[in-house]
């Protein structure tokens, strides 16, 4: 019985993303909408330099909503943007807003 609570709590431990992971698939989300077919250098430099800055903290909220809605960019901007980016500093990503 002890075997299978380390197990679980093992598999939870391994299943929490850091802050920066939390940050860096929000800025990706964002950027692959606001920058379709991108060169990968491209986003990279949009994650990098113009999203990571204006990401503070990354709640459970905006993560949920990003994974819900990462498909239909305009869903994601319309219901994530508020989660994910309080207080109008919503970056300029791709001359977007």
């Amino acid at each position: 019985m002890r075997g299978i609570v380390v197990l679980v709590v093992a598999a939870l431990v391994g299943c929490t993303q850091t802050p920066q992971e939390k940050a860096h698939d929000v800025c990706e989300a964002y950027c692959n909408c606001f920058e379709p077919g991108a060169l990968p250098s491209t986003t990279t430099t949009c994650i990098e330099q113009e999203c990571l800055g204006a990401v503070q903290i990354v709640s459970d909220a905006c993560l949920d909503c990003v994974f819900a809605h990462d498909q239909v960019c305009s869903d994601l901007e319309q219901d994530c943007t508020d989660l994910c980016f309080p207080m109008d500093q919503t970056p300029d990503l791709g001359g977007m807003r």
